[in-house]
C-alpha cells in the first residue's frame, strides 16, 4: 500500500489480470503438454517411415510456435505489466523472496524458446535423431519453467512455515506444491489432447487422423486421470476455511468450483469420442468447441483458486489493498492514512473527503464505484446512516472471510462510515 493503485473506471485491475493471466495461463499449460505430444509423436512417426505423420507433427510444431512464442510470450509480459500496476506491494514481495527462482525460470524460458525456433526451422535439414533431442529440450525447458512458477504460485495460497522463518525453500515447497503440480502437469497433457485435434481437424489423410488422434486421446485420458487427482489432493491440503468456502459455504466459490469439475468431465468426453472412437470425424467445428470448452474450465478453476486466498494476496501475511499483517496493530493506532501517503488529504478535515481517502485505501481496490462488485456495496448500504454501517458493517467486516478487517482509528472508521452513507444516498446505481 506504499503506492498508488492503477484504476480503471467500470472494470477492476483485478479484472484486467485476470482476463490476461487465464489466457496466459492456458498457452503455458498447452505450450509444455504439446511439447511433449510433438516429442512423442514425432518419435512414432521416425519409427513409421510416414512422411503424412512426419507433417502432422511438424504443423503441430507450428500451432506451438504461433501460439506459445508469440501468443504466449506478449501474455506473460502483460502479466508482469497489469500486476506491477494493481498489486505493486504483492509483486514486489513476490520478486523479493523469489528472485533466484525467477531467474532459474527465466533461464527455462529461454532454452524453450531458442529450442522451439531450432526445433521449427531445422525441420529436414537435420537428422531424425538430433532433431527429435531438441524436441525434447523444448518439452523439458517448458516443464521445468512448469515446476518453478508453480511453488511461487502455491506459496501465495499456503505459504506454511515461511510465515516463520522468510526462507525461500519453506515457501517453495509449502504444502499444496506437490499436489498443484501433479494437477498442473496433467491439466498439460489433457490441453495437449485438445490442442492437437485443431491440427487434426485440417488432416486430409484418414489413416494419420486415426493414428495421431488415438495419440491425442491416450494424452486426454492420462492428463484427466492426473487432473482430477492432483487437484483432489490439492483440496484436501489447502486450510480448512479456504475448503469450505468452494465446497458451499461461498455461493460463488463453489459454483465456480462445479462449472470447472463439470466442463472439464464434458471436454473429456466429447475430446474421447472424436480422438478414440471416432477420431476420422474429427473437424474444426468439434475442435473449436473443445478449445472453447477446454478455456471455461481451466477459466472458472483459476477464478476459484485466485479468489479462495481472498483477503490476501499472500495467506496471513498481505491482504488484497496490500496492507501487511503484521502492520495492523499499528495502523489501528495511528491511522491507515499515516502509512498511504499518496491517498492522504493533508489539506482538508472534510470527514467525507477523508472517508474517501480511507476507501480509496483499503476498499476500491476490490469495490470499484461503477461496475466491479458495486452491487453488494450499494446493497448493504442502502438506506444506512454512518452510524449504522459503522456498528453493523464495519465493525465485523471480516465476518466474510472473503473480507478483510477494518484497518485504521476510530476518526477513519467514522469518516469511512459518512462517506459510505454519502454513496447510498448520493449514487444512483
Amino acid at each position: 500500500m506504499d503506492y498508488p493503485l492503477w484504476i480503471i473506471p467500470g472494470i477492476s485491475g483485478a479484472m484486467v489480470i485476470a482476463i490476461n493471466a487465464i489466457l496466459h495461463v492456458l498457452i503455458s499449460h498447452f505450450a509444455v503438454g504439446m511439447g511433449l505430444f510433438v516429442a512423442v509423436a514425432e518419435l512414432k512417426a521416425i519409427k513409421s517411415g510416414d512422411r503424412d505423420y512426419v507433417d502432422f507433427v511438424k504443423n503441430s510444431s507450428k500451432l506451438i510456435l504461433l501460439i506459445s512464442a508469440i501468443i504466449g510470450a506478449l501474455t506473460g509480459v502483460g502479466i508482469w505489466f497489469t500486476i506491477a500496476l494493481v498489486s505493486p506491494s504483492g509483486t514486489s514481495s513476490l520478486i523479493h523472496n523469489y528472485v533466484w527462482g525467477w531467474a532459474i525460470e527465466w533461464i527455462f524460458f529461454v532454452l524453450e524458446i531458442v529450442a522451439i525456433l531450432v526445433y521449427y526451422y531445422t525441420w529436414d535439414k537435420v537428422s531424425d535423431k538430433f532433431h527429435n533431442f531438441v524436441g525434447w529440450l523444448y518439452f523439458i525447458g517448458a516443464y521445468l519453467s512448469l515446476v518453478i512458477i508453480n511453488g511461487i504460485i502455491t506459496f501465495q495460497l499456503t505459504p506454511g512455515n515461511w510465515l516463520k522463518t522468510h526462507a525461500f525453500w519453506d515457501g517453495f515447497f509449502n504444502p499444496t506444491y506437490f499436489p498443484s503440480l501433479v494437477g498442473r502437469s496433467g491439466i498439460c497433457f489433457f490441453l495437449a489432447g485438445v490442442f492437437a485435434t485443431l491440427v487434426l481437424s485440417f488432416m486430409k489423410n484418414m489413416d494419420i487422423k486415426a493414428k495421431a488422434g488415438r495419440l491425442a486421446g491416450w494424452f486426454l485420458i492420462f492428463g484427466i486421470i492426473l487432473t482430477y487427482l492432483g487437484f483432489f489432493w490439492w483440496q484436501n491440503a489447502i486450510p480448512a476455511q479456504v475448503r469450505q468456502n468452494f465446497l458451499g459455504a461461498n455461493t460463488i466459490l463453489t459454483d465456480f468450483y462445479k462449472y470447472a469439475s463439470m466442463l472439464g468431465i464434458v471436454t473429456f468426453v466429447i475430446a474421447f469420442i472424436f480422438t478414440m472412437v471416432v477420431p476420422k470425424k474429427m473437424n474444426i467445428v468439434i475442435s473449436l468447441i473443445l478449445l472453447i470448452l477446454s478455456q471455461l474450465a481451466f477459466g472458472y478453476y483459476e477464478f476459484t483458486r485466485e479468489r479462495a486466498r481472498k483477503p490476501y494476496v499472500i495467506v496471513d501475511y498481505m491482504y488484497s489493498h496490500g496492507i501487511l499483517k503484521s502492520e495492523v496493530e499499528k495502523l489501528n493506532k495511528d491511522g491507515i492514512l499515516s502509512k498511504v501517503k499518496w491517498a492522504n488529504p493533508r489539506h482538508s478535515q472534510d470527514p467525507i473527503v477523508v472517508g474517501r481517502a480511507v476507501f480509496d485505501a483499503q476498499c476500491i481496490i476490490c469495490h470499484d464505484l461503477h461496475y466491479f462488485n458495486a452491487k453488494p456495496l450499494f446493497d448493504n448500504i442502502k438506506g444506512m446512516d454512518s452510524e449504522s454501517i459503522k456498528s453493523d458493517i464495519l465493525e465485523s467486516l471480516d465476518a466474510n472471510p472473503l473480507m478483510p478487517p477494518f484497518i485504521g482509528n476510530e476518526k477513519e472508521k467514522d469518516a469511512l462510515a459518512l462517506y459510505l452513507e454519502y454513496l447510498g444516498k448520493n449514487v444512483k446505481k
